[in-house]
């Protein structure tokens, strides 16, 4: 008998023998027989969304969806697709940010037959437009945020389908289609060695049996809550899509780039997640951002792939991880899928710098071939190829590279060879073990990238001579590329020049972390770029300035640690010393951990040096004062007049922070917040009050008018009140906007008895949770009413296992809340002899009202003598933020122009 047959433990019954561990399963688990793969993906989610209906399958931070609604969703997009369309085979582009939308369009396209390309929207111009060329698009799917955009992008021909304008009437029974589970499902685009990237081809059956063994190696069950954190455009995130959503699981969607690791780690604790997925950098970027206290009891995986796991990932994942939670390295590619995986738990011992690659999954045979194309001696490096039936059907519109790259494993059988350029060695056991790339390939933050695409782009340019692009490790663990140009002695090039260059073609993971500028490449002996002695970048800028304060002292110290570069001046470009967005969300997780102050991370993109995040914060340092005032001060330069906003129902007056940058420097700008914030003064039950109190306080400002009043909301009365006073007392008023504020009585949103009945149905829809919904994305206000609404109601709908409505806000904002309710209810509306202007929103809800009036000019026609009404894009939650209030600013600015032009007079 060999040495090398390993006795299996005996298994119980809640356990199963997983790669190389044994582990327990978890409740709820039921293991995805091989016989389902042969349908299609859409039939295999219905079949889930029949068991499932009202679990949560997907959740933002805004929105949520159960497996019912999200079907319901899909299947109003594929019937419009199929009435619109027919059911001829065509490609159809996701031009979608990583939202609920995108999870229901890839389901929508995918129950019509057809075949879809995601697209990340963060990908440049120029490289979403080659996609859509290369695809022969005929459709892209995108909503009102992406529209721009897509328009920009449409060309020959191609429409554009608008998912937000999705008639109701629209039926949401699953599509009568009989779909092959043969028939193409998805592209997916690679980085290519030719200059241009390529897309990988997958079908229906494939999919499905990477979903079979990654439910079966992971122990998926319909009890997991699973965090997305891929890109929209990666096979990681669709594999992660389906191997959740394809059992009964919950996708949890997050930016991390948008709201930074300490969110995802409160987001992680608060949502109870049980699968964390990334790739491993930005695991390590996570665990950086640590303080030291963290810990995650619920979480039972952490699964990494994309790039090779080290022991300093196994580390960290022992100090924050409980003695429940199991470590998955993992080996795979966009024509493979993951075909590897070895897992870790507290007692493994790992003796190499890099985890194994691990074991194949079912139906994937690794092979080690040399360059000739045969298997390697045994206990040879050689490089790694998988053998399967269940590979990618090739690269779209490339039958050349797709015959090259898939090689036929034997006559008259199905199995291909797929050789993955990665080198490997396999030990006695039959475990594989990661040797690095055999060629130009690399790869960056969990994607793979060909350096000649990189060098291609440089090449675009038209001023360089000779380009070379590398990874270099000159940080154990830590691969960057790096470009070495040589450009002809009349033209000089800057750093910044050729990384502007880029950005329009190709994706940041992409852009090099350094520019080497050289005289020539070096060679060696037979001509060849001799790589090895290209020298190592000096990331350290010269003539730097030194910190001249603490705070800055500060500052370069975190800088310092976090890109490895020293010395660090002030005025150093972050970009040209090598960031990029991850490391950027590591320094600003520092600068709140150490300094205390919540930064957002545009703020590097301006100047992106120490200096300006210094005098950011500086700014915050000074924003306070000693004595609360309702007056606000957000923007006091400039010699334009005042404008004033007064706050919503909330009494919050942050919500103006983004139309105040967009209204530009030159505009002082005041908002105006209740008495009674400081707990110290009782709030105002009476409009006229507030607006009584508020006129004295801009006077402190502006003692004579014209003045310029606005205000969201409930704000728009409190400003409309004003105004009434103001015209008494003699004062000119120069503007008064209402920012989609209705007048009670007039529509969905006329009183808060009116609105009980709409979100009572919705509750009786959704149940408890539907609460928390509305209140994430909603004012305070809106939050404490519908608690109340769920106090009253609660005994009568249906309850929805493990959900909970947050606590009512704080007492201060409690009783601010009910006096400006109160005083709504009763403030006597007057004629008014001046101009107002409404933007108001479509906000497509309101017209779901059923038996309830509907307005346009919200109830102010027959109060206000001269009424414009100009229409704004986004709903009354979001006009105040990205994208809409800049079309909002925009619109503002035109008015405010026109009424200080007049006012001038």
């Amino acid at each position: 008998m060999s040495n090398n047959i390993k006795v299996l433990p005996k298994i119980s019954l809640n356990q199963t023998f997983v790669c190389n561990r044994l582990l327990n399963k978890p409740q709820g688990f039921i293991k995805f027989p091989k016989i389902d793969i042969h349908q299609s993906i859409g039939s295999r989610f219905e079949t889930i969304v029949q068991k499932y209906p009202q679990a949560i399958a997907i959740k933002s931070k805004t929105e949520f969806l159960t497996y019912a609604q999200l079907n319901n969703r899909a299947n109003r997009l594929a019937n419009s697709i199929l009435s619109q369309r027919g059911e001829k085979a065509e490609t159809i582009a996701l031009l979608l940010e990583k939202g609920t939308n995108f999870f229901v369009s890839i389901f929508g396209i995918l129950k019509t037959g057809k075949i879809f390309i995601p697209l990340d929207t963060g990908f440049p111009q120029e490289r979403l437009a080659y996609i859509l060329e290369d695809t022969q698009v005929n459709l892209i799917i995108t909503n009102s945020l992406n529209l721009p955009l897509a328009n920009q992008l449409a060309v020959n021909g191609c429409q554009i389908f608008n998912i937000d304008d999705i008639s109701p009437d629209v039926s949401s029974q699953n599509p009568d289609k009989e779909i092959s589970p043969n028939a193409p499902a998805y592209l997916i685009y690679t980085s290519g060695s030719t200059g241009k990237p390529k897309g990988v081809i997958h079908n229906h059956l494939h999919s499905l049996h990477y979903c079979m063994n990654d439910t079966n190696t992971l122990l998926i069950s319909s009890k997991d809550r699973v965090i997305f954190l891929y890109s929209c455009g990666a096979l990681g995130g669709i594999l992660c899509l389906f191997y959740t959503l394809l059992n009964g699981a919950s996708l949890y969607i997050f930016n991390v780039k948008e709201d930074g690791f300490t969110n995802l780690i409160n987001w992680l604790i608060a949502e109870e997640i049980t699968i964390y997925h990334s790739f491993a950098t930005l695991f390590r970027h996570f665990i950086d951002s640590f303080t030291g206290t963290e810990q995650f009891p619920k979480i039972r995986l952490v699964k990494l792939g994309g790039e090779a796991t080290l022991q300093r990932d196994v580390e960290n994942y022992r100090k924050y991880f409980s003695d429940n939670c199991v470590l998955y390295a993992s080996l795979g590619a966009t024509e493979t899928g993951t075909f590897c995986n070895f897992i870790v738990d507290k007692d493994s011992k790992i003796t190499t710098s890099t985890v194994p690659i691990g074991y194949p999954v079912a139906d994937m045979e690794i092979v080690l071939l040399n360059e000739a194309g045969a298997e390697v001696e045994y206990g040879d490096i050689g490089e790694i190829a998988v053998k399967s039936k269940y590979l990618a059907l090739g690269y779209w519109r490339k039958p050349e590279q797709t015959k090259t790259a898939f090689l036929p494993a034997a006559e008259n059988t199905e199995e291909r060879i797929y050789r993955t350029g990665d080198l490997g060695r396999i030990e006695p056991n039959g475990c594989l073990i990661h040797m690095g790339r055999k060629d130009f390939q690399v790869k960056i933050r969990g994607f793979r990238v060909e350096v000649a695409e990189i060098e291609m782009a440089l090449f675009k340019t038209g001023k360089l001579k000779e380009v070379v692009v590398v990874a270099r490790e000159d940080i154990a663990n830590e691969k960057k590329l790096v470009a070495y140009v040589v450009s002809p002695e009349q033209i000089k090039l800057t750093s910044k020049e050729l990384r502007d260059n880029l950005q329009a073609q190709l994706p940041e993971y992409m852009i090099p972390s350094a520019f080497v500028f050289l005289e020539k490449l070096p060679l060696t002996p037979n001509g060849k770029v001799d790589r090895l002695a290209l020298p190592a970048p000096n990331l350290a800028l010269e003539n730097s300035v030194s910190a001249r304060d603490e705070l800055e002292r500060q500052l370069v110290e975190i800088w310092q640690t976090v890109l490895g570069v020293q010395p660090i001046g002030v005025q150093d470009n972050f970009f040209e010393l090598g960031g990029d967005s991850l490391l950027a969300v590591r320094i600003f997780a520092q600068i709140e951990q150490k300094l205390g102050y919540q930064i957002p991370l545009a703020a590097l993109f301006p100047s992106a040096t120490v200096e300006a995040i210094a005098k950011i914060i500086q700014q915050k340092q000074h924003q306070s004062k000693p004595d609360w005032s309702s007056l606000v001060k957000i923007q006091s330069q400039g010699s334009k007049p005042p404008l004033f906003l007064v706050h919503s129902l909330g009494g919050e007056v942050l919500c103006y922070h983004n139309l105040a940058n967009y209204l530009g420097a030159e505009q002082p700008i005041y908002a105006l917040q209740p008495r009674g914030l400081d707990g110290k003064q009782p709030p105002f039950v009476r409009v006229e009050d507030m607006a009584a109190y508020y006129i004295k306080e801009i006077q402190t400002v502006q003692p004579q008018g014209p003045y310029f009043l606005a205000g969201y909301s409930f704000g728009g009365v409190v400003a409309f009140e004003m105004a009434q006073q103001l015209q008494k007392q003699g004062q000119k008023i120069g503007l008064v906007v209402m920012l989609d504020t209705c007048r009670p009585g007039c529509s969905q949103r006329s009183s808060f008895s009116q609105r009980v009945l709409i979100h009572l149905d919705n509750l009786i829809q959704q149940g408890p949770y539907y609460i928390w919904h509305k209140a994430v994305g909603l004012s305070q206000v809106y939050k404490y009413q519908l608690q109340q609404v769920y106090k009253r109601f609660s005994n009568i709908v249906p309850k929805v296992s493990n959900t909970a409505v947050d606590a009512p806000p704080s007492e201060k904002y409690s009783e601010i809340m009910g006096a400006n309710t109160q005083a709504l209810d009763n403030y006597n509306f007057q004629k008014y002899s001046g101009n107002v202007t409404l933007f108001r929103t479509e906000d497509k809800h309101r017209k779901s009202a059923v038996g309830i009036k509907y307005d346009p000019q919200f109830g102010w026609g027959d109060l206000v003598e001269n009424l414009d009404v100009d229409y704004i894009p986004g709903s009354h939650v979001s006009l105040l933020y990205e994208p809409y209030v800049k079309v909002l600013a925009q619109k503002f600015q035109v008015c405010l122009e026109k009424a200080q032009m007049l006012g001038d007079r």
